[in-house]
């Protein structure tokens, strides 16, 4: 989106919140989607190398070793389980004209943030203690001996993904806003409803693609 000016001034100077919270104000459209895409596909691709899998809207787990395909399917289905609900809620309630494109492209952007949780997944240090934590939950011994190392990398990797997780709800909330122009109560129970239909909704089809 360009910057709107007043009375041939420039618009006040886009701070660094902003583009962080809500970059939808000056990012829409196909912009937004190809760029969110872009994010997308990047995640899928590198959790990929640390087999870590977004299994869900707001879900990423240490798992089995997969194609390629899976990881991207995956972080595919998470997009539209909760653009496509947040898309219908808008045709109800926006007061104004409404594009698909908008809605769709800032959802996809707001995943950004899991670009970051695919690298922090990474280190084999965490895949190796989530071996050993389902380990010991299966094995009739117990747990063996403690790699303090990779329980130090692997809560750090668990905080910033919780950091993140945060960070991408607020974001598309965000996207939702703005981009349905709905605001208030109704904007934050529309979506709460949303997300955790698009959580469950999620969970079932990437539980029926594995299978």
């Amino acid at each position: 989106m360009s910057e709107i000016k007043n009375g041939g001034k420039p618009a006040p100077r886009r701070s660094a919140s902003q583009w962080l919270f809500n970059p939808f104000r000056y990012v829409a459209g196909y912009e937004a989607l190809l760029l969110g895409l872009g994010a997308i596909l990047a995640s899928a691709f590198i959790g990929y190398f640390g087999d870590a899998h977004f299994d869900g809207v707001l879900d990423v787990h240490i798992g089995l070793k997969a194609p390629l395909w899976v990881f991207v399917a995956e972080c595919i289905i998470d997009w539209l389980s909760l653009a496509m609900p947040l898309y219908i809620f808008g045709l109800i309630l926006s007061p104004s004209a409404l594009r698909m494109i908008d809605v769709f492209g800032t959802q996809a952007l707001a995943r950004w943030p899991y670009l970051i949780t695919s690298f922090v997944m990474l280190p084999e240090a965490n895949r190796r203690f989530s071996a050993y934590l389902m380990a010991g939950l299966t094995s009739s011994e117990g747990f063996g001996t403690l790699n303090y190392v990779g329980l130090c990398v692997f809560v750090l990797a668990s905080f910033v993904a919780i950091a993140m997780i945060v960070w991408m709800v607020a974001l598309m909330y965000r996207a939702y806003s703005v981009s349905c122009n709905i605001k208030g109560a109704r904007a934050v129970i529309t979506f709460i409803v949303s997300i955790v239909g698009a959580e469950v909704l999620s969970k079932s089809l990437i539980l029926l693609l594995l299978r």
